[in-house]
């Protein structure tokens, strides 16, 4: 009988080495389903801009969309890629997020090594499977938005900023380099740069403003931030001085909701008290001052979200990543400074406690989004059938769309090859034009007494559907508008009001009226 004295034994390796490796393998297998198709809308239609770009088209002249300009100069890097190398542009864009995610990964575990409040025996063994989970899993398909790209690209600046408010610095090379890859993925949307602002602004109050006068990182980051302003104005002088003011006038009163409204949406307001709840555990609770650092990033994350006035659930990712890093964070650090863990003897406690959350992450994530739901349904999908109507209607794979709507023409013309034979992706300008009826106005106005902004589209999208002579005419029966006086803002009879258009349409059929859809296709001679 061993004695009050006696040592327990140690548990066994194996054991533990097993539930370690199923807790890094699952992610790691989770990133293959992302291959089969299809890619986020969105995504897809940023690669066709960006794949209009590198084919010779100028960017916000010949193809016109609100995004910034170093969004599609980071969606080049795929389009690139499949230039030179066998394989389609899905497949290398999500073959690069991949790539990111490794890349992101394999740093962030060695910041966190960093950070002396995590040199701890949970903390450091539940933080990297749940910040893989947060980077493979949880944003399902939301995977490559710009959010989740931002997210993966700045978690080691998050975690080198765990590091910093603790009196730890990295090499000034590495501080570069964090920082840098950091200013890129924050200028992809200027909302990103609340994050940033939040996380320097703690350090300054707690470092003083000396050591963060010092420190490379935010200088790094507001150097990609000025370059890509001078940008906008010089070699994409036609984004700042058209495209954006157009973009302001008409981008921002689409799906725009008031500010009651986006804070207490389904997404938001969850969020928003889970931050709010986990935060002040995370504060209160595990005492540490790299969990405060993990606040900021959180609130600038949601300052984000809300101030992109949409209400969209993917403009919230990094906010609920940050939730369920700071759960996690503060179970962890909980039971490290009260029920110390042994790192050498009591491994598997660290391995069956990871598990437990980890098994429940995956649990509620499977229950609010169905695993690759989307890939499984693709076939029988909107997006799917109208491929197939494309494939055999369309031989040169050309269409033009009049509708508000990204999908289901993304990332449908992604895997056709097809090309969209107009300078605007959806009907955004004319959305943001009729955005609300007044007291008994016409259902269109006269092209004598439109705005200079609606009669460039007007004009731009009916000389476009004349020079570009689709396959296929695609009109979206539902317009995206307020109803006027009763009616239903009809596309089609819109432009027909333009000579140009008129004349055009002229040498078109109606071919079929598919889901929403009504589809006409070119008259063969």
């Amino acid at each position: 009988m061993p004695t009050a004295t006696t040592k327990p034994p140690l548990q066994s390796p194996p054991i533990e080495r097993l539930l370690m490796v199923l807790l890094f393998a699952l992610p790691i297998l989770w990133l293959a389903g992302y291959f089969f198709p299809p890619i986020n809308h969105d995504v897809g239609a940023i690669l066709a801009v960006s794949r209009r770009w590198i084919d010779g088209q100028k960017l916000y002249v010949d193809v016109i969309d609100e995004n910034l300009p170093l969004t599609f100069i980071v969606h080049a890097l795929p389009v690139l890629t499949a230039k030179i190398l066998p394989g389609g542009i899905p497949f290398w864009f999500t073959a690069w997020v991949v790539a990111g995610i490794f890349g992101s990964f394999f740093a962030c575990s060695r910041l966190i090594r960093l950070v002396p409040s995590a040199d701890h025996a949970l903390t450091a063994g539940l933080l990297p499977p749940v910040l893989l989970f947060l980077f493979t899993v949880l944003p399902n398909e939301h995977f490559g938005q710009r959010e989740h790209i931002m997210f993966v690209a700045t978690a080691p600046y998050l975690f080198a900023s765990m590091a910093r408010a603790e009196g730890v610095s990295t090499s000034r090379g590495t501080a570069m380099a964090i920082g840098l890859v950091a200013g890129v993925a924050f200028a992809l949307k200027p909302y990103f740069l609340a994050i940033p602002a939040a996380v320097e602004l703690y350090l300054l109050i707690r470092r003083g403003w000396r050591r963060s006068f010092r420190d490379e990182i935010p200088w790094s980051i507001l150097a990609v931030a000025v370059v890509h302003l001078v940008l906008m104005y010089t070699v994409f002088s036609a984004y700042g001085r058209f495209v954006m003011p157009l973009a302001i006038e008409a981008y921002s009163p689409i799906g725009d909701a008031g500010w009651w409204e986006i804070l207490t949406g389904d997404v938001m307001a969850p969020t928003l008290i889970a931050l709010l709840i986990f935060g002040a555990f995370a504060v209160f609770l595990t005492r540490t001052v790299a969990a405060r650092v993990v606040v900021a990033f959180g609130i600038g994350a949601a300052v984000s979200a809300i101030a992109q006035a949409k209400g969209w659930p993917y403009h919230l990712l990094p906010a609920l990543s940050i939730a369920i890093l700071l759960a996690a964070l503060t179970i962890s650090q909980t039971v490290d400074r009260y029920l110390p863990i042994s790192r050498s003897g009591h491994r598997l406690p660290v391995a069956v406690i990871s598990a437990t959350l980890m098994v429940l992450l995956y649990f509620q994530a499977a229950l609010y989004t169905p695993p690759f739901f989307k890939q499984r349904q693709y076939e029988d999908s909107v997006g799917g059938i109208l491929r197939h109507i494309v494939e055999q209607n369309a031989p040169h794979r050309t269409i033009m769309t009049l509708s508000p709507g990204i999908y289901p023409f993304w990332p449908m013309l992604n895997y056709v090859h097809g090309r969209m034979t107009m300078r605007f992706l959806t009907m955004w300008v004319l959305q943001g034009v009729y955005a609300t009826c007044e007291d008994f106005p016409a259902l269109y106005n006269p092209p004598d007494t439109m705005s200079d902004t609606e009669k460039f589209v007007y004009d731009a999208v009916s000389q476009d559907f004349a020079d570009g002579k689709p396959d296929l005419l695609i009109v979206d029966t539902i317009p995206g508008m307020p109803r006027c006086q009763g009616k239903i803002f009809d596309y089609l009879e819109y432009f027909r009001q333009n000579k140009v258009f008129a004349d055009a349409f002229r040498h078109y059929e109606h071919l079929m009226d598919f889901d929403r859809y009504q589809i006409y296709r070119r008259k063969k001679r």
